[in-house]
């Protein structure tokens, strides 16, 4: 039978047998900059791990972690989706591993006698275990907010290959800037927070209806922030604990599915969990107050101000002006044209702004002790983690996964127009598909051969409808800022509910 052992965050110790996988290992140090540090801490140091396969869903860094893969045992084969975009080959054999393995979508591979299959959707990807007669579908977070169109697909798939599925894991809790970090006159940021945590769950709670697995099992995202003003954010989160007596509320035929709420340590077999964490003993608040004590020489870390050298603002204004003008590819040139923002350096000692704006038809770039009068958004960050982010080709993500900016949008337009998400992009290093689509066209015909729907719905996304910035499928972001609970929940086809009674 399978056996599982929950570690940390979104990593599983599977066992199947004689064979042992590891899914998703972040297991040691922080993630996103020293944004993210883990909690509840790990059941595991990686060098104690006695595995057949690390299994790896996607390459963000609390699932690709390489401090933690640095110092996992290199016999280990590694999976990893084939995406289209090459490099997880040289990467992973820099790190030490030798045999790796980018797993086709909907391609069975096997270790042992355990059966592995991935399915794909641009690079995110949702992980299938066979072995014997039971089956477990791990969908982590690739379908937590993902394009309708999409996720249905998704399950659709999975329903008809797998209709007998004995565990179902999947994480429900937000890693995004969205909506968070997004200020807008009215918003209460709390009450939107929690909703969106709602979302996630209700998300979950929909799979499980329609995969109807034996056990159900989610795990919320297993990071606490500590910079003071995010703090807030570790505790809107929709409580684990809470999550099968949601279900059984709202959600029809939902006798099936037995839920099973693991801490690290603990471990499930036969449907059955062997209690081993002290964690299941307090209340939420409580285990944040541990973390907290835990983590009190990283909190003083995390708010001091490490200014930056100002000698270092001409250079980081070259960069910004290189990045912006370089990513405005991704647009249409109507939604360039109506770029106006200034970015807020938090680690100044004096008061600095970068201010960009579209003119002479590029995008200009000026450092003031000012922002612009007409902006349209205000970032505020670190020049540091900008910088940083420059040297990095997934860089982005510690503005936006890993909570390093907050946005302040000022009227309905932008929102209707999302120009968070092209201000923000603008000046983040993120590969561009469409380049590595040409420099790899076969790995691109591979992919495209294997994905043919999903692939479709996402180029369609990603070129045909490059004027309307995240409009398809239906993803109206601004419901998030100008919508009263009653209206945001029916729109997200949630049940509304006393939010207080949850947590």
């Amino acid at each position: 039978m399978i056996q599982l052992k929950y570690l940390a965050h979104s990593s599983f110790l599977i066992t199947c047998g004689k064979t042992n996988l590891v899914f998703d290992p972040w297991l040691k140090g922080p993630a996103y900059y020293k944004q993210w540090f883990l909690w509840p801490l790990a059941a595991m140091e990686p060098k104690d791990l006695e595995i057949d396969a690390v299994v790896i869903s996607h390459g963000h860094e609390d699932h690709l972690h390489s401090e933690t893969l640095k110092d996992i045992p290199k016999s280990a084969e590694l999976f990893f989706p084939y995406q289209w975009r090459a490099g997880i080959k040289p990467y992973m054999t820099h790190m030490g591993f030798e045999k790796i393995t980018e797993a086709i979508s909907f391609n069975t591979y096997s270790v042992n006698d355990v059966k592995i299959t991935y399915i794909g959707f641009s690079l995110e990807s949702v992980v299938v275990i066979e072995y014997k007669d039971e089956v477990l579908v791990n969908i982590n977070d690739a379908l937590n907010s993902n394009h309708e169109n999409a996720v249905d697909f998704i399950l659709n798939e999975i329903e008809k290959r797998w209709p007998k599925i004995t565990y179902l894991l999947s994480g429900w809790s937000g890693a995004s800037y969205f909506p968070n970090q997004i200020r807008y006159p009215g918003k209460d940021d709390v009450e939107i927070g929690k909703l969106r945590e709602q979302y996630f769950a209700n998300n979950f709670c929909r799979f499980v209806n329609i995969l109807q697995p034996k056990f159900a099992i989610p795990f919320a995202s297993g990071f606490v922030l500590l910079k003071e003003e995010n703090k807030w954010i570790n505790h809107i989160k929709f409580p684990r604990e809470k999550v099968f007596e949601y279900y059984k509320e709202h959600f029809k035929d939902s006798n099936y599915s037995e839920f099973i709420v693991p801490y690290p340590g603990d471990i499930i077999s036969d449907g059955k969990m062997e209690i081993n964490s002290e964690l299941h003993s307090l209340g939420e608040s409580a285990q944040y107050d541990l973390a907290y004590r835990h983590y009190q020489n990283e909190y003083i870390e995390a708010n001091r101000v490490e200014y930056i050298d100002e000698a270092e603002i001409p250079k980081l204004v070259s960069q910004i002006e290189y990045w912006t003008n370089f990513n405005k590819r991704l647009y249409h040139s109507k939604v360039i044209e109506d770029v106006c923002f200034s970015v807020k350096l938090s680690d100044c000692k004096e008061q600095t702004y970068i201010n960009v704006y579209f003119g002479n038809e590029k995008l200009n770039v000026e450092a003031s002790s000012e922002p612009l009068l007409e902006r349209k958004v205000l970032i505020t960050t670190a020049a540091k983690k900008l910088l940083f982010g420059f040297t990095k080709v997934w860089g982005g993500d510690v503005l936006t996964i890993g909570y390093g900016l907050t946005a302040q949008l000022y009227d309905q337009l932008s929102l209707e127009k999302n120009l968070d998400i092209v201000c923000i992009r603008l000046i983040t290093r993120y590969p561009i598909a469409r380049q590595d689509l040409l420099k790899y066209p076969l790995r691109a015909l591979i992919f495209y051969t294997h994905n043919p729907k999903l692939t479709s719905l996402w180029i369609k996304q990603k070129i045909v409808l490059k004027p309307y910035v995240n409009k398809y499928p239906y993803n109206e972001r601004d419901h998030w800022m100008l919508y009263n609970k009653c209206a945001l929940c029916a729109v997200c086809k949630m049940p509304e509910i006393n939010l207080a009674a949850y947590g």
